[in-house]
């Protein structure tokens, strides 16, 4: 027979083991994203009644009709065809660089329902980038239905580009 110092010790130990044993093995992970309060990584947001469209010329006869343009470079994965966002960011910037990165402000770019870019809005439309914007976005169409995205270039640019 166990003396009963020895059955409280074997009793205790098991009671703090199942204590214990959840506690060891528990795992925390933050996995989301929050916002912390910063303001050095957002842009700033544009409140002066919208973003101002420009007469760019994308409905004149320089450009193709819609159904009669080829697909872009605006095609997605199988899961997600249009890539309208990414196209537009990665042209933009595209437009950025070939200007010498003197744009600033923000840029709204509008899809039709056909998949052909309608209209383009700058708040501070530069010359080069728009032209180069229309050249892009006026001979293609997606595999997109309408939609609105927004580009920022950034303040301050004066050019030239980073090497970065």
């Amino acid at each position: 027979m166990k003396s009963p110092e020895l059955a409280f010790a074997s009793l205790l130990a098991a009671a703090l083991g199942a204590v214990a044993a959840p506690l060891a093995c528990t795992r925390h992970a933050d996995i989301r994203d929050e916002p912390d309060g910063s303001i050095l990584d957002r842009p700033p947001t544009f409140d002066a009644g919208g973003i101002p469209k420009l007469d760019s010329g994308l409905d004149s006869d320089a450009h193709p009709l819609c159904p009669d343009r080829p697909i872009g470079a605006c095609v997605g994965s199988n899961d997600f065809p249009c890539a309208f966002e990414d196209w537009v960011v990665a042209t933009a910037k595209k437009c950025q660089e070939a200007s010498g990165c003197t744009t600033n402000g923000w840029l709204e770019v509008k899809m039709g329902p056909g998949g052909c870019v309608e209209a383009i809005g700058m708040d501070e439309p530069n010359d080069e980038v728009v032209a180069c914007l229309v050249a892009e976005m006026g001979s293609v169409k997606c595999p997109c239905g309408d939609g609105i995205t927004e580009y920022y270039f950034g303040a301050g640019n004066a050019g030239p580009c980073d090497s970065n």
